[in-house]
């Protein structure tokens, strides 16, 4: 919604041939005696009307509304006007009716030599109404007033507020005090935070938080503000020191796991509590039910989990960390025969999105991340997945394929390893290099692995690939010979080296490979002799972008062409052979 006037008219087009939906609304005519389409004595409501579809469009993702369109046939209103001077005349009407105002952007569309208008409605950081105190929101194709429940989500979404920083001033009052005589608040649970400051004492004793007292703990932690003068909980103090009483209020703040069998049946577990709680109960139970299986590679025996600890504990984390606390939903994890899917609340914080969640962080609940990190359950942003996807690769396993649903995000692990030859490739590394392969490794091996034969270029265009290291970690990976290249110059292709493949299978698709090569260059030969008489050895060089000491290779091609009576010896001049195509 940013690029507002340089919209092409096939874009136009192709937005049409969506029909009505979350971002675009038809209308056959604005019904004003001064501006638009037939004459009316009273033309006022149809710009409220018009005006609480701008609010609903800018609520929600922003949006574009066709004035001339019919709504049900998508035709062109032949009794609609367009008149230019009385554009801006509506605009001013809109912004009269719209709370914080709202300017809409014009474009004149010329659809069969009939003019139209298309109103531009922007995406914007503020929470609109009309006029009337409405608060209308887009949703599929029409509008709807937004529920008291979901102001806060669309703030959230919006930038508006940090949920987890929200304030909640509660009507619970204190009943005890604390060691130091200090009124306990009526909605902290004092054994919890005592519990948290030992934690944290315990992973990181040279902490700033660590304070003398409580008001100061949890103030300097994020778990209080004050406001008005009252010292109040945030939303990530209730999820963390709160008791029962006050995570009521936050009654979605569950987890629900559900493991299903081979024969239908499932057993439910769900944890609620703060958010300590969960993650332990949950993560003891989601470890107890993993499952080993032995692989061999060579002389060396190596055991597989169906589903590292890692990966359990950081995609455990990584859906309490990063939900979002505003919607009404909870935490929910499935678990099949052969995967394990975790379904966490709230789409993609901004800039985030399936490709790019690797490299890119943005973090929807500071507060929170904060205290995780204090107690090690969490370290820096982002490095989560780079354990993930690490351990996953490492062991010959597919990594997680994330999907933003209409309401949530869900992530998807396999319990199979799919790659046996990768995670023997992880353990030969170890034993070359004396440490563990790198994720920027590991990525680049499976990309080459899995796609058998790729060129510089297409590596770079791969997700999650780090351009800038590519050719340093190529580099590294030729030096001690665990990748290949074949071809020169620009057609320069990488391959697993052979000396790492073992098995049959392996042997067979390499081969397949450096066929494929040589039969390519036995092709350009064969196409320069069609155009050219005559081929020696340098020129063979040539045009193959081979290097000089790669003579004896196009000798053996150049020997393979003649023995198959495709191409035959002219003469031999000095030394050096000529050769012509075969009549």
């Amino acid at each position: 919604m940013e690029k507002l006037t340089r919209h092409s008219i096939q874009w136009f087009y192709n937005l049409l041939a969506k029909g009505e939906c979350e971002m675009l609304d038809f209308k056959e005519q604005l019904d004003d005696k001064i501006a638009f389409g037939k004459p009316m004595k009273n033309f006022a409501p149809k710009y409220d009307d018009l005006a609480k579809d701008v609010v609903a469009f800018a609520n929600k993702k922003g949006g574009f509304l066709f004035l001339g369109i019919e709504d049900k046939t998508k035709e062109i209103n032949p009794e609609f006007e367009y008149e230019d001077s009385k554009v801006f005349d509506l605009i001013r009407q809109i912004q009269d009716r719209t709370v914080p105002s709202i300017t809409i952007k014009p474009h004149r569309l010329t659809i069969k030599g009939k003019e139209i208008l298309v109103l531009e409605v922007p995406f914007t950081t503020q929470l609109h109404r009309t006029s009337k105190g409405e608060y209308p929101i887009r949703s599929n194709d029409g509008n709807r007033n937004i529920e008291s429940y979901e102001m806060a989500t669309i703030q959230a979404e919006k930038g508006l507020i940090v949920y987890d920083q929200k304030t909640w001033d509660l009507p619970l009052s204190s009943k005890e005090t604390d060691k130091q005589g200090n009124p306990i608040p009526g909605w902290q649970d004092i054994e919890k935070t005592r519990d948290l400051f030992l934690r944290i004492q315990r992973e990181k004793p040279q902490s700033p938080y660590l304070k003398n007292n409580s008001p100061e703990f949890t103030e300097t932690l994020g778990l209080i503000k004050e406001e008005n003068g009252k010292l109040l909980p945030t939303t990530t103090g209730i999820l963390f020191i709160g008791n029962q009483k006050a995570l009521k209020e936050l009654p979605y703040n569950q987890i629900k796991y559900i493991r299903y069998y081979e024969d239908g049946t499932y057993t439910p577990f769900e944890y609620s509590g703060n958010l300590i709680e969960m993650a332990d109960a949950c993560f003891q139970q989601l470890k107890s039910e993993t499952k080993v299986k032995e692989f061999h590679f060579g002389l060396f025996r190596e055991y597989i989990e169906d589903y590292p600890d890692v990966v359990l504990r950081e995609l455990l984390i990584n859906a309490i960390a990063h939900r979002d606390y505003s919607r009404q939903q909870i935490i929910e994890i499935r678990k099949y025969p052969n995967y394990l899917e975790f379904e966490s609340p709230g789409h993609f914080p901004q800039g985030i999105n399936e490709t790019n969640f690797l490299r890119k962080t943005n973090p929807r609940n500071p507060g929170i991340m904060d205290v995780l990190r204090e107690i090690n359950y969490a370290e820096k942003a982002g490095s989560g997945f780079d354990k993930i996807f690490t351990a996953l690769l490492s062991k010959g396993k597919k990594l997680p394929q994330p999907i933003q649903t209409e309401n949530s995000i869900l992530l998807r692990v396999e319990a199979d390893v799919y790659s046996e030859k990768l995670a023997e490739l992880s353990l030969l590394y170890k034993q070359t290099a004396k440490k563990d392969i790198d994720l920027e490794k590991l990525i680049v091996l499976n990309h080459i692995y899995t796609g058998q034969k790729l060129t510089f270029q297409q590596l770079e265009q791969l997700p999650f690939v780090n351009n800038y290291q590519l050719r340093k970690i190529l580099a590294e990976l030729q030096e001690i010979e665990f990748i290949e290249a074949t071809g020169r110059t620009s057609g320069v292709k990488y391959i697993i080296h052979k000396s790492k493949l073992v098995d049959i299978e392996d042997e067979k698709n390499y081969l397949k490979l450096k066929k494929q090569t040589i039969f390519k260059m036995k092709q350009t030969i064969l196409k320069y002799l069609d155009e050219f008489d005559e081929i020696n050895n340098a020129t063979a060089r040539e045009i193959l972008n081979l290097a000089d000491d790669d003579i004896y290779r196009v000798s053996r091609i150049l020997k393979q062409l003649r023995e198959n009576d495709e191409i035959e010896v002219l003469r031999n001049d000095k030394g050096i052979t000529y050769y012509g195509k075969k009549n």
